[in-house]
C-alpha cells in the first residue's frame, strides 16, 4: 500500500478517534492525544500488515496504542484508558462481525465459521497486546521526567 495512502488513513482515524472523544465527553485538552493514540495504532497496523499477518498486526498495534496511553497517563496526570479506549477502536474487527453474519444470513457455513476465527483472533490479539503492556509496573513510565507545573502566587 502507497505510504500516502497510510498517512490519509491515519489521519482520518485520528479524527474519528476525536469525534469518539468528544462524544463520550473527554475533557477538551486532552483530545489531541486521543486522536494521536489513534493515529499511531492506525499507522503502525498498517504498515505492520503489509509484511505481517493482520493478527500480529494487531497485536503490535494494540501493545504500542497500550504504551502511548501509559505514558501520556503518566505525564497527563488522566487516566489511562482516556488515550486507550479511542487509540484501539479503529482496530476493533467489525468487518469481520459484519461479514460474518452477511456469510451466516446466506448459509455460507464455510466462510461464516472462518470469519468467526478470524474475528475472534483479532480480538484476542487487541486484548493481549493490551494486556502485555498493563502488566507493567506504572513506574516503568517514568523514563522521562514529568514537567513540575507552575504554581500561582
Amino acid at each position: 500500500m502507497a505510504f500516502h495512502i497510510i498517512l490519509f488513513q491515519s489521519f482520518m482515524s485520528f479524527c474519528a478517534c476525536v469525534a469518539f472523544s468528544v462524544v463520550f465527553n473527554a475533557p477538551k485538552k486532552e483530545l489531541v492525544y486521543c486522536g494521536i493514540s489513534g493515529f499511531l495504532g492506525w499507522f503502525f497496523y498498517a504498515v505492520l500488515s503489509v509484511y505481517i499477518s493482520p493478527t500480529m498486526a494487531t497485536l503490535v498495534s494494540s501493545a504500542l496504542v497500550t504504551a502511548f496511553s501509559r505514558f501520556a497517563s503518566y505525564h497527563r496526570q488522566a487516566p489511562s484508558t482516556l488515550y486507550h479506549i479511542p487509540g484501539i477502536m479503529p482496530m476493533v474487527p467489525g468487518t469481520v462481525v459484519y461479514n460474518t453474519m452477511a456469510t451466516a444470513l446466506g448459509g455460507m457455513i464455510l466462510e461464516t465459521y472462518s470469519n468467526i476465527l478470524l474475528g475472534l483472533k483479532l480480538a484476542g490479539a487487541i486484548g493481549a497486546g493490551s494486556i502485555l503492556i498493563l502488566a507493567l509496573p506504572y513506574s516503568f513510565f517514568e523514563i522521562i521526567p514529568r514537567r513540575k507545573k507552575k504554581v500561582k502566587a
